[in-house]
């Protein structure tokens, strides 16, 4: 189907609707682009290998087709890397080849190549600027330079990787503030697809899936990219990830399906209650909830988070199968999913075709398949990937139902054990606070310690009692009532024994959360030491 749409960007206005066709052309021109010129002399003796740092965008996304489609090694790179971070991935790696895409980026990779081992040729995809110093050149003018004829030999003569080879890698946040490569290969990719779509089985060519996560990010990459292409469905560049903007493209794309994480959920469901009190005097309307997500969003996933199950209720009730899942960039995204149309509340689902998940002696899940990842990049602290049976060990504790449904218990390296070596999963004890609006975060202290202590931030925006308002004898007055409800469901060592209510939520610019939201909690401990004390 040449003629149909792949890509359709919202972030420029001239840059029109991509057919399959279309982007075939630039992917292969792409390719002989980084053979032809992006290769080290012949007397290097590295392989080519490129690195991507660039946001979404078209050209981009055909940089990365481009490698992974002929056989070139490929890491797409977080556009927020560090100097010292890319020096230490491209040093790594041994990179060649860099693409960016903006003066800042070209800027970033010039004072990388300053720093690094060996010297890498700089490809960027901006249009007209001037390129700035040795080894800087313009993709597009590469592409224009080469005939049909020219492009069909150099990728016939192209080195070729088996389908077990190392293929790209992706750098996902270390627990030693380093990233973390994590190495695919074809079969990976590729057997992946197959069996998301056995997963999916209504989906198909007439998918339209607007796109705001980042194509270094795994669910943006291969879901979201790949698993369009596969579909042969359209993949709409969203741009600005702000939940605005994503609320007024739902409108102009009217997409077919959404993948998003919890928060965009919770604000999509939030504006179509808001228009439902203004226009319909707080009912449910159909016809209001299509105003807000489009008339054609029929499933989405909502992945790398907790989302309250009234949230995939109220979508389920309107006609959008909304999924529940879980994923790691170590099995190139999902392991797990709730049914289309099957949801169950608090569950992440049972495993993707083509996976085997099971429990460990201590509750972690273990996984094993064609599509989970070959291993780490140089692992620096020799930590092996897989046991003696082939199990990648997750680092996620998890419970399974008689039906096979998984649910998150913890995770395995938060566990702590209290001063007596009681052990004690700290997200059991908050998960008990869902329930209760007026929390709007807790935290459970107890590492080492004699007893559990907890922070708890309050929900300013709970509509039965003006929070605050209160004394800061009444604040505590009212959760400790709800402490006291929660401790009634905990063995007399997991309780929470006293607690204090803070003045402030925890946040991403003090390193206290996740890019996903989950706690940093060594950190949240330095912070607050005085109050936990």
């Amino acid at each position: 189907f040449p003629d149909r749409v792949l890509f359709r960007d919202l972030t420029h206005q001239d840059s029109g609707q991509w057919s399959y066709e279309r982007i075939r052309r630039r992917v292969r021109e792409t390719a002989a682009v980084f053979l032809d010129r992006g290769r080290p002399a012949p007397d290097d003796g590295r392989p080519l290998r490129v690195a991507l740092l660039s946001a979404n965008s078209i050209g981009g996304a055909c940089v990365d087709l481009a490698c992974l489609c002929h056989d070139i090694f490929i890491t797409p790179l977080d556009v927020h890397s560090s100097l010292e971070n890319l020096v230490w991935i491209f040093d790594r790696l041994d990179i060649t080849t860099a693409v960016c895409d903006t003066p800042d980026r070209l800027e970033r990779l010039l004072a990388a190549r300053e720093r690094c081992r060996r010297p890498f040729r700089i490809f960027t995809l901006m249009p007209d600027e001037p390129a700035a110093g040795e080894d800087v050149h313009f993709l597009d003018r590469g592409r224009a330079a080469l005939s049909g004829a020219d492009v069909d030999a150099i990728l016939a003569d192209r080195p070729r990787l088996g389908l077990r080879d190392p293929a790209t890698v992706m750098f996902t946040s270390g627990s030693t503030g380093r990233p973390k490569g994590v190495l695919f290969t074809q079969l990976n990719l590729v057997s992946k697809r197959f069996a998301r779509a056995a997963a999916l089985p209504e989906v198909g060519r007439d998918e339209i899936m607007l796109c705001y996560l980042p194509l270094y990010h795994t669910f943006g990459r291969y879901l979201e990219m790949l698993g369009t292409i596969f579909w042969g469905g359209t993949y709409v560049f969203a741009g600005n990830p702000s939940a605005e903007t994503l609320l007024a493209q739902l409108k102009e794309v009217r997409p077919t399906a959404l993948i998003s994480v919890p928060v965009r959920w919770v604000q999509i469901r939030d504006r179509i209650v808001d228009l439902q009190r203004e226009h319909a005097g707080g009912t449910e309307s159909a016809e209001v909830f299509r105003s807000v997500v489009g008339d054609r969003l029929a499933w989405g996933l909502s992945a790398a988070g907790w989302l309250d199950p009234k949230v995939f209720r109220f979508f389920h009730r309107h006609g959008v199968k909304l999924c529940s899942g879980f994923g790691m960039t170590e099995a190139t995204g999902g392991i797990t999913m709730t049914v289309p149309g099957g949801y169950v509340e608090n569950s992440l689902g049972t495993p993707l075709p083509g996976i085997e998940a099971e429990l460990a002696g201590d509750g972690e899940l273990v996984i094993r398949g064609p599509y989970v990842m070959i291993g780490y990049l140089k692992d620096p602290e020799g930590r092996p990937s897989f046991d003696d049976d082939g199990w990648f060990h997750t680092g996620d504790l998890m419970g399974r139902d008689a039906n096979g449904q998984f649910h998150m218990v913890d995770r395995k390296k938060e566990i702590y054990k209290n001063v007596k070596g009681q052990t004690i999963a700290p997200q059991k004890v908050e998960n008990l606070f869902r329930d209760f609006e007026s929390v709007a975060r807790i935290f459970l202290v107890g590492d080492h310690r004699p007893y559990n202590t907890a922070l708890i931030y309050p929900n300013y925006k709970f509509e039965e009692v003006d929070l605050a308002s209160l004394s800061s004898s009444e604040l505590k007055a009212h959760y400790r009532s709800l402490v006291v409800s929660a401790n009634a469901f905990l063995a007399p060592f997991e309780r929470i024994i006293d607690f204090a209510v803070i003045d402030r939520d925890f946040d991403l610019d003090h390193g206290e959360l996740t890019p996903k939201g989950t706690f940093r909690r060594k950190i949240i401990e330095r912070g607050f030491a005085d109050i936990i004390k």
